[in-house]
């Protein structure tokens, strides 16, 4: 009858549960390394089973695990969110009540908000002994990620010297073999920079590193080696201006062309039908690498059939041009504007159009509009199936700026003069931004970008991150892709290929590979057709193993930043943790006995046994 009335069975239960604390051991490889007279885990092991001891007296429930590459990970790298995020997942955390971290410091991590997101104090362990011995270290190497061949490409290397001051010998390795050396002094505590500058006569990717010279007495040397790459291009690419006259539209285009590495700039002066480059005279223009055409009429321009033949070649190849200034007839097929019977200059200010937010080139014109002086404008037509940009304030509302696209070509022209003096008003160099962008969409050939941000050179064990940046015609971030990556070793064999993740505007992957070497890669998209490829060099060379001494500013960092404490040998001793207090878990449990089918049996066996001796006994 109870069974029948409550089939559930109720029992509470009383359990005392200690506060945890979990002590993380870094046996990365740089914990190998010596630090004055011992390696710093020989230093720190002492220090952590001290704290386990004084925390389990206290009452504490001691939990301790190991980490370099997060927990399961390889010790050339050191790495602390995966190790607390596969702690998290793994729940063995119940009741933590602080981290006891004992590392030199050299964490890689993107970030730690996981460190924040636990919500418990570090006590972190260092050594602030100071190592007396000299140590001289390649801090950084900058570089170009592309050079061009035949001309002058810079690597600075920043070189530290601790405890030492004197001459030292830095110099710049390629294949084994040294190609340059400088001499240079330092001073104690003071970074210094070294420049090398190399020209490559061939293209290709080429692996170099810089080396300081070790002093005789110097013990810590895997610092004293920095590597890197370089991917040699052909010539840059060139933009021909041509102007017939010399004016200041010409000087600041040439300015603002020279702010991008990429562009080298030629200008011709259009003189009585013939081009010349200073006072010679140029028979032929070289349509090899061509980028864009840059066109400055100021109203005087006469171009010869040579000239015009040229230019409508570029054009039909899918050159970009860029027309400042009265347009001419003999382009009339190529520009977005033509020649009205009004052949004079008037003045007037600039009003960018709606359609202008669809063109991002112009951003800084339409959003400094109000800031640009007056312009030298000429009365024009649009051309058929062109868009108008900006037009001027006049009762007409002529065009001012007109786009035109024919197939990969496109032709952008201002029916203005003079625009360069909006440079000389504008505090953010709106103008050089103005031409840059221009030339850049102009020179693009395609209907989208697709690129890839990345390393040339990473060092064995740090992480592998590569971007990619999506984008349409007009510049704006395309997010309806789903890029896939392929990476080959040198041997052309594919080591790993995986899906990117979209992460804000772009997409991007974080991997690992262990074999040092030459890479290339490709990241392609099925539906849209689009690819980007790119080469790095994984270097020989460990990141962990340059990583001596500690990093006290970060580890002092964690313990501040979580309300813990940085102890050290000295003042261990004077630590005593706060009594645990067990926190007293009351669970109610419940048994279903309805779902248990021995329960049920036994219930319905025993019903039948009463029937049956009430049968027999004459009771039924």
């Amino acid at each position: 009858l109870i069974l029948l009335m409550s089939p559930i069975l109720y029992y509470t239960q009383h359990k005392k549960q200690a506060p945890q604390i979990l002590v993380l051991e870094d046996i990365s490889q740089s914990m190998d390394l010596k630090h004055n007279s011992t390696t710093k885990s020989q230093h720190l092991k002492p220090l952590w089973q001290e704290m386990e001891k004084k925390f389990t007296a206290s009452g504490y429930e001691v939990l301790h695990k190991t980490f370099a590459n997060g927990l399961e990970g390889d010790k050339n790298n050191t790495l602390l969110s995966p190790a607390l995020k596969e702690l998290s997942r793994q729940k063995v955390f119940t009741n933590l009540e602080g981290v006891v971290l004992a590392s030199d410091g050299w964490l890689r991590d993107e970030s730690l908000s996981a460190v924040q997101q636990l919500g418990c104090p570090f006590y972190v362990l260092a050594d602030s002994s100071q190592n007396p011995a000299p140590d001289l270290a390649i801090v950084n190497v900058r570089c170009n990620r592309y050079a061009y061949r035949n001309e002058p490409n810079t690597i600075r290397a920043e070189i530290s010297s601790q405890n030492y001051s004197g001459p030292a010998e830095v110099r710049l390795l390629m294949a084994n073999k040294i190609i340059s050396r400088q001499n240079l002094k330092l001073e104690k505590g003071i970074t210094a920079n070294v420049d090398f500058t190399h020209k490559f006569n061939s293209i290709g990717f080429f692996p170099w590193k810089v080396e300081v010279a070790a002093l005789p007495n110097e013990s810590q040397i895997n610092n004293n080696i920095y590597p890197g790459a370089i991917e040699v291009l052909a010539e840059k690419q060139r933009i021909i201006l041509i102007s017939d006259k010399p004016a200041w539209d010409n000087k600041f285009t040439l300015d603002a062309i020279a702010t991008n590495s990429r562009w080298t700039a030629e200008s011709y002066l259009n003189r009585n039908g013939r081009l010349y480059s200073g006072e010679v005279l140029v028979n032929k223009l070289e349509p090899d690498n061509l980028a864009a055409l840059i066109i400055i009429n100021n109203g005087i321009l006469n171009l010869d059939n040579a000239t015009v033949s040229f230019i409508q070649n570029a054009y039909n190849r899918g050159v970009g041009i860029l027309y400042q200034g009265l347009p001419v007839n003999e382009l009339a097929s190529l520009l977005p504007i033509q020649k009205s019977n009004i052949t004079s200059t008037y003045q007037g200010f600039i009003v960018p159009t709606p359609v202008s937010a669809n063109y991002p080139m112009l951003n800084s014109l339409t959003l400094n509009a109000k800031d640009i002086p007056p312009l030298d404008y000429y009365y024009v037509t649009a051309s058929p199936g062109s868009e108008i940009l900006a037009t001027i304030n006049n009762p007409q509302n002529s065009p001012a700026i007109v786009v035109q696209t024919t197939g990969t070509a496109r032709s952008l022209a201002f029916a203005t003069l003079n625009l360069w003096r909006w440079q000389m008003q504008s505090g953010d160099d709106g103008y050089t931004k103005l031409i840059s962008n221009c030339l850049t969409w102009l020179s693009n050939k395609s209907t989208g970008t697709y690129n890839a941000i990345y390393n040339n050179s990473y060092f064995r064990g740090e992480e592998i991150r590569i971007r990619l940046r999506s984008e349409d015609e007009i510049r704006q971030s395309r997010l309806d892709v789903n890029p896939r990556i392929r990476i080959l070793d040198k041997n052309n064999k594919e080591v790993y290929t995986d899906f990117l993740k979209r992460e804000g505007d772009e997409y991007a992957i974080t991997l690992q590979l262990t074999e040092p070497g030459t890479y290339s890669f490709e990241i392609s998209d099925k539906e849209t057709g689009k690819s980007t490829k790119g080469k790095f060099e994984l270097s020989e060379t460990s990141i962990e193993t340059r990583d001596y001494g500690y990093n006290l500013s970060l580890l002092s960092w964690l313990a501040k930043e979580t309300g813990g404490k940085l102890l050290y040998k000295s003042n261990l001793s004077t630590f005593n943790p706060v009594p645990a207090k067990p926190v007293e878990q009351i669970s109610r449990k419940e048994i279903p006995l309805y779902k248990k089918w021995y329960i049920l049996s036994l219930f319905i066996l025993t019903f039948c046994a009463e029937l049956f001796l009430r049968r027999r006994w004459g009771l039924l």
